[in-house]
């Protein structure tokens, strides 16, 4: 597995965690953004989305939630 794909998937557990892209990039070191692409990019490149995302929340959808229990 390339580097870029574990770091996706760190996001992407980071984030559940969390509960926000912004805490989740607090503890990753990274910007809200590298967080908000990181999870596009596993999405795309598993053609499901992974997250229900609101201005105020995050929750995951039942495809996110088969990954994260991986």
């Amino acid at each position: 597995m390339e580097l870029h794909n574990l770091n996706d998937i760190a996001a992407f557990v980071s984030s559940v965690n969390a509960g926000s892209f912004t805490a989740a990039a607090k503890q990753l070191g990274l910007t809200r953004s590298a967080v908000g692409k990181s999870i596009v990019r596993l999405e795309a490149r598993l053609q499901v989305r992974l997250l229900n995302r609101t201005t105020r929340s995050l929750s995951m959808t039942d495809d996110g939630q088969v990954l994260y229990e991986r």
